[in-house]
Formats: structure tokens, C-alpha cells, sequence
């Protein structure tokens, strides 16, 4: 992730999301959040993140759905992806694109951790 990028954290679960969010915040990385996957793509149109930390099962449009819309637009196809899920999918979560599978029961600390060896530290503040 370079400088000034944000990571999109996208899930339909309020609670999860805000947690998460704030996780990261804490940490030092800039964070958005969507509740779901139009709101996602939206986001990514107006600014690409440096990251997206995506759920699969949403309503509106899923994180599968996501991932390829991500995958097949220009802008955002590099835009690495890891998926957040309470279900299985890791083998085909990386088939179609993403960069790793992160299991909800982990818990934030291994969550964040994750993260970190994802996206790299947190930007320097000034």
C-alpha cells in the first residue's frame, strides 16, 4: 500500500465492520467502510484503496460479485483483495482473484496482523 491509499472494509455486518474499522484506524492505516458491495464499488470509482478487505455473503451484491467487477475494470484490477468470511471459499476466493482468506473466527488481533503483512505498516502521520 502506498502512502495517502485507504483500506475498504466491506461487510454487512454493522458491528463487525465498525470493529474492524476501528482496529485498523487505531493502527495507524485510513480507513473506509461499505455495507455492501454497490457501495463498495462506488467507493473504489471515486478513490482506489490500497486494499479491500471484503465479505462474500452480502445482500445488494455479494463479494463475489465484487471481485469481479473489481477484477474486470482496469483501475481496479491490481487492487489487492483479501476476503473476510465466516464460511469456507478459501480455494476459490484465490482462484478468482484474491490475494488471501482471512476466517472471521480468528478474532481482530490476528485480523490485524494479517493485514499488516498484506498492505505493509501504516502510513507515517504527520
Amino acid at each position: 500500500m502506498t502512502p495517502g491509499q485507504y483500506i475498504l472494509v466491506v461487510d454487512d455486518d454493522d458491528d463487525f465492520r465498525e470493529a474492524l474499522g476501528e482496529v485498523l484506524s487505531v493502527a495507524g492505516y485510513p480507513v473506509q467502510q461499505a455495507e455492501n458491495g454497490e457501495v463498495a464499488l462506488k467507493r473504489v470509482k471515486e478513490e482506489a484503496p490500497g486494499m479491500v478487505l471484503l465479505d462474500l455473503k452480502m445482500p445488494v451484491l455479494d463479494g463475489w460479485g465484487v471481485m469481479e467487477r473489481m477484477r474486470g475494470d482496469a483501475r481496479s484490477a491490481a487492487v489487492p483483495i483479501l476476503i473476510l468470511s465466516a464460511y469456507g471459499f478459501e480455494w476459490e476466493a484465490e482462484l478468482l482473484g484474491a490475494q488471501g482468506y482471512i476466517p472471521k473466527s480468528v478474532g481482530m488481533d490476528e485480523i490485524l496482523e494479517r493485514v499488516r503483512k498484506a498492505a505493509g505498516p501504516p502510513p507515517m502521520r504527520h
